[in-house]
């Protein structure tokens, strides 16, 4: 019991979803910091948490292991400082942009988007940056401003170079970006934090909405709306941005980049905050929850592929020298590290599994969700390219493969993908 009232205070004030986060996460996220705080039962911490915003921010983290790096999803920041260079400095001569962070977690969002403006040549009076977070934790590891190699992904570290100095294992920003981001400890689900508020022409707000609960995503969006300024932009997560597009905002077509426009136009459901997304065919059917992958409830069934029957399968296992059972076991180990959030793992096993296994139709499928959700589409277009190719009637990869082509800037092969989707589903 107290456990559940321990989910419903987390999603009543903060909008987490045990649904979204996995019950089990959060259970075991609760015995973590019961033995932490030196308490004897969980009814003790329920005691806790309701009283301490510190203890819901120690919670938070514990459930929401945040990743992030610097200049994660590098096609936003282009997208946001060729925005800034040839249309916003026009318009607003003599005034200062104002960006805002939501959540900031350990601070590379905020300092992505600072290097990304002096690198441009935009002077450091032209802006001004806020970096939001719940986590006390989260905002001290910003404020210091050293990281680790995890921080630092792909293969053009320039910045790091420009901007950081080693610090024997790690790397320390330098204090002329430090300075530029007023750090801030709230909750943007508390309507009273941003009452006063000044408007941000940016707001970056990637990779929240998929831990929070339907009516909260709709109270989110209500808050974003009042935060921008008219025609401002909101950046969002891969998995985020359709909600974004159904509550009111405008999607903005660019290549690569998950962001909206904040929009003046009628909608159905501005009255009623909650948004109920229902899956339809040609949306992605999973999201990237934390390090997990969630498939989201289907509109239809998925399409029987039967391939334990298949000839191919039954000879691949014998030559394999492992059983049909032991065969199994692999595969589901992999969905199973998948959900829990293992990636890199879950992508070994289903690797090895595929390697003895090179017709199975959803080890391709369930290779492509990995990678894709591990922001590597190239490959994952690959292996949801194969699983058509074994079966041209997989409803899921058909699905997933046309936004991966979309995002590519290929919208005329995305069109055909979700028509033949369609046409999979309409016999169901």
């Amino acid at each position: 019991m107290s456990l559940t009232m321990i989910q419903s205070l987390l999603e009543k004030r903060i909008g987490v979803s045990a649904e979204a986060i996995g019950p089990e996460v959060i259970a075991k996220a609760v015995r973590l910091r019961v033995a932490e705080c030196g308490l004897a039962d969980i009814k003790a911490y329920l005691n806790l948490v309701k009283m301490s915003e510190e203890e819901q921010g120690n919670l938070i983290e514990a459930v929401v292991v945040p990743e992030t790096w610097f200049f994660r999803n590098k096609n936003s920041f282009s997208f946001l400082s060729n925005y800034v260079t040839g249309k916003w400095l026009t318009k607003h001569r003599g005034d200062r942009l104002r960006v805002l962070s939501v959540p900031c977690s350990t601070g590379e969002e905020p300092y992505s988007i600072i290097m990304a403006l002096m690198d441009v040549g935009i002077g450091e009076n032209r802006f001004h940056i806020d970096g939001v977070d719940i986590s006390e934790a989260a905002l001290g590891k910003a404020k210091a401003g050293i990281y680790t190699k995890g921080s630092f992904r792909g293969d053009d570290l320039a910045f790091r170079k420009r901007y950081f100095e080693p610090k024997g294992d790690a790397y320390q920003l330098n204090v002329g970006v430090r300075k530029k981001v007023r750090f801030i400890r709230g909750n943007l689900l508390d309507d009273r934090f941003f009452v006063d508020q000044e408007p941000y022409d940016i707001i970056f707000c990637r990779n929240l909405l998929i831990y929070l609960s339907s009516e909260a995503k709709g109270r989110v969006f209500e808050i974003l709306d009042q935060l921008l300024v008219k025609s401002g932009i909101l950046f969002l997560g891969h998995a985020e941005r359709q909600a974004a597009i159904e509550w009111g905002f405008a999607g903005i077509p660019e290549f690569g980049v998950f962001a909206c426009r904040k929009e003046r136009r009628k909608r159905e459901n501005r009255s009623n905050p909650a948004v109920h997304v229902q899956p339809q065919p040609c949306q992605r059917l999973f999201e990237k929850v934390g390090k997990r992958l969630r498939a989201l409830p289907r509109s239809h069934p998925p399409v029987p592929t039967d391939e334990a029957s298949q000839p191919e399968v039954l000879s691949e296992l014998i030559d394999s020298g492992r059983s049909t059972e032991d065969q199994k076991d692999l595969f589901t180990e992999a969905q199973r590290l998948a959900d829990q959030g293992s990636l890199l793992s879950a992508l070994e096993l289903c690797d090895t599994f595929l390697r003895e296994n090179p017709v199975h139709v959803q080890a391709h499928f369930l290779m492509g969700l990995i990678l894709e959700a591990l922001d590597n589409e190239e490959r994952a277009e690959e292996f949801f390219n194969k699983a058509i190719y074994l079966n041209p009637n997989h409803y899921e990869s058909l699905n997933h493969l046309s936004f991966v082509v979309e995002d590519r800037g290929d919208k005329k092969r995305a069109a055909h993908l979700r028509r033949r989707a369609q046409r999979v589903s309409q016999r169901w």
